[in-house]
């Protein structure tokens, strides 16, 4: 039994087998060698963070990759910024209720009517409604314009313009109403909007030179305040008179 096996295993103890083992034990030993040289085989070992966490995968031939951990800059210490209060805003207005078809309150006159000394005789009798400055006079028997106007330390002009239904300062009616007063515009409306201006409401028998002789103006000034003014005048039209500067 011992003829056929021995002759196979001599068979295969070739010196090709040989060669092939010592090729073999040599490329191993070079292997080896170079491994050795390299500092010996690196197994992957997993991260820190998962052997923290207790993470149990399959270890794997691909190299971690490192973590980024994004770090935040401590902040400078300086002085903290002073809180500004806010400022208020203003409640807004509300519109104004005022209707813009109704006039403005019509200005007063610039210049005020003369003030009374507290003797003055005018002070004796009733003021006329709503009129300040201005006074009732009840014509009595036998009176006269002159005598009156004397009496009270008037001016004829004055009282003629306070009075412009007196046509003829000679005749005066017993019982009738007289106004009297020191000042030619205190019966009058002044304008609107136009300071210094007062509305005359034309009687019969006006012209433009006797109302101008009544209150101290010439025709021009009249006709310069009303442009446009048609004559002759007649009675119940309305003009405007301008009062003189004085001073």
């Amino acid at each position: 039994m011992d003829g056929p096996t021995g002759q196979a295993r001599q068979r295969t103890l070739t010196p090709a087998v040989l060669a092939s083992v010592v090729f073999v034990a040599a490329s191993a030993l070079f292997a080896i060698t170079f491994v050795a040289g390299r500092g010996g085989l690196e197994m992957p070992v997993a991260s820190r963070g998962a052997v923290a966490a207790g993470s149990a995968g399959p270890i794997t031939g691909e190299s971690p990759r490192p973590s980024v951990v994004a770090t935040v800059a401590p902040a400078t210490a300086g002085p903290s910024p002073t809180a500004v209060p806010a400022t208020p805003t203003a409640a807004p207005t509300p519109e104004s209720t005022i209707d813009p078809t109704e006039p403005p309150a019509t200005p007063a006159p610039t210049t005020a009517p003369p003030s009374l000394a507290p003797d003055d005789p005018l002070l004796a009798l009733p003021e006329c409604p709503g009129q300040p400055g201005c006074f009732i006079y009840v014509i009595q028997r036998n009176d006269t314009l002159s005598g009156v106007v004397s009496r009270y330390l008037l001016s004829t002009t004055v009282v003629l313009a306070l009075n412009p239904q007196v046509t003829d300062p000679r005749v005066i009616v017993t019982g009738t109403t007289l106004y009297l007063g020191r000042d030619p515009y205190v019966r009058l409306e002044p304008c609107s909007h136009q300071p210094n201006c007062f509305r005359y409401v034309v009687v019969a028998g006006d012209s433009l030179g006797r109302i101008a002789a009544r209150y101290g103006l010439t025709i021009e000034r009249i006709q310069r305040r009303n442009p446009g003014l048609t004559l002759p005048l007649q009675a119940g039209q309305v003009i405007k008179l301008p009062r003189p500067r004085t001073g």
